[in-house]
């Protein structure tokens, strides 16, 4: 009985050892993982959710953010080697394991964090971490008396013919949710012109979001630019405004209207704009470029390529006398970041970078690190008034939910009630940005 006894306070004290846990900062642990690696520690300096992935949560001590948007590891903005990571983030990043599900939105935080260190860069937590959710702030900028208000928004592949493009992941009950979410987001902002990217091609997806936007206002008050392309499996730009507010004027033009290559026919478009109010104009040109996908050189070469279109396009309008304001914005998802090439290319040609490098602006998360995919340039006239540019978090840092989609957010009478809740949150995968402008007389302008 002895023996027995005194085996078990062997056991029982071989186990305190495995299961101790060391009170440790996070500074500690980056710096030596081997040190701590197979022991258990409580982290007692918070740390951020960066991003999260079904059985993993990416967690560090700071919000991450693209190398190519701080202009780490790059040479001054000529590098296309884009695709590579830099160490810091690397050497920050936390990939914790749990065995629970996670409904957590980027930015929420968790203090004296217990878990296993298994390796380098990945904990396995013993117990439920407790998070402190954030979540985002439905606040937008206010705007002054005859400010004019601009919504360039990235609304994930909208498209209403089910049987095309997005046939084997929508489903008629999700598009209904997509488009009454899309919708009420969209009226929220209360723009007067809304510059948006991954429309379906033609008329149809517009409308049908005009129509959806004219029902929330309860009036006629919506009003899309119609582009004379028929219906078809493609993704397009467009501009939706408020009929009281702005008017186009002045032809639209395509940068591929001599070459119409496919897919990019109706991705670069440029339309002059009066606000009603002051008589001012501008002119916008509405870009969505190649996407990062594939092989890195020839992605980043076709940007390059749609960028010299677009600069074209302008050039014409401008050489041919079809536009004469040279207030001019660029609007659009771009697809690169600040030090990338397309986007250095745009600021040596003379048109100003709008979108602030800080914490609180980005609009698109990838891995867990944000960046600014959906950008902002004016013309040096166009930027002096420019009085904000604010990206609306309400889609990046908002959880990602497969069931969010599901026909389960309608019930016998309608929508359930977390997705009347969550109305606002998560109706694409980028953030809209808000440009409030206050147009100034100019007159010296012709009439176009």
């Amino acid at each position: 009985m002895r023996r027995q006894a005194y085996i078990l306070l062997l056991f029982l004290a071989f186990c305190s050892t495995l299961w101790a846990e060391q009170r440790i900062r996070v500074e500690e642990l980056l710096k030596d993982w081997n040190a701590y690696q197979g022991q258990y520690v409580c982290i007692t300096n918070p740390l951020i959710v960066c991003g999260v992935f079904r059985d993993s949560i990416i967690l560090a001590p700071e919000r991450l953010f693209v190398p190519e948007e701080r202009a780490e590891g790059l040479a001054d903005g000529d590098s296309t080697m884009y695709w590579q990571r830099v160490g810091y983030n690397d050497s920050l990043r936390i990939s914790l394991h749990s065995r629970h599900p996670y409904y957590l939105n980027l930015g929420a935080t968790v203090t004296r964090l217990r878990a296993r260190v298994i390796k380098k860069g990945v904990l396995s937590a013993g117990r439920e971490p407790t998070f402190k959710n954030w979540h985002p702030s439905k606040r937008l900028p206010k705007r002054e008396r005859g400010d004019l208000m601009i919504c360039s928004a990235n609304i994930q592949n909208y498209f209403v013919h089910l049987g095309g493009y997005t046939s084997k992941r929508t489903t008629p009950e999700q598009h209904a949710l997509q488009q009454l979410k899309t919708a009420t987001a969209l009226k929220t902002m209360d723009a007067d012109l809304y510059a948006l990217c991954e429309l379906e091609r033609g008329p149809s997806a517009p409308q049908e979001l005009v129509d959806a936007m004219n029902r929330l206002a309860r009036c006629e008050v919506y009003d899309f630019v119609r582009t004379g392309a028929e219906d078809g499996d493609t993704i397009a730009v467009g501009f939706i405004y408020r009929k009281d507010r702005v008017r186009p004027c002045g032809p639209l033009l395509f940068a591929y209207a001599d070459d119409m290559q496919g897919i990019y026919a109706h991705r670069f478009i440029l339309q002059g704009f009066e606000q009603i109010s002051t008589g001012e104009r501008l002119v916008v040109s509405l870009n969505h470029p190649r996407s990062k996908r594939g092989d890195p050189d020839i992605a980043n070469a076709k940007r390059m390529n749609n960028i010299r279109q677009a600069m074209k396009c302008i050039h014409r309008a401008y050489a041919d006398s079809l536009y004469t304001d040279p207030d001019i914005l660029w609007l659009g998802d771009y697809n690169c970041y600040r030090y990338e090439q397309p986007v250095q290319t745009i600021v040596r040609a003379g048109f100003a970078d709008l979108s602030a490098v800080d914490s609180t602006h980005y609009t698109y998360s990838y891995r867990g690190e944000c960046g600014t995919l959906d950008r902002v340039f004016a013309s040096p006239t166009m930027a002096e008034q420019v009085k904000s540019v604010q990206p609306v978090h309400w889609n990046t840092d908002y959880y990602y939910s497969a069931a969010f989609w599901s026909k389960y957010n309608f019930t016998a009478n309608g929508l359930t009630r977390q997705a009347k809740r969550n109305m606002l949150f998560r109706y694409s995968d980028h953030d809209a940005v808000l440009i409030r402008v206050a147009l100034t007389p100019r007159p010296d302008r012709r009439a176009d």
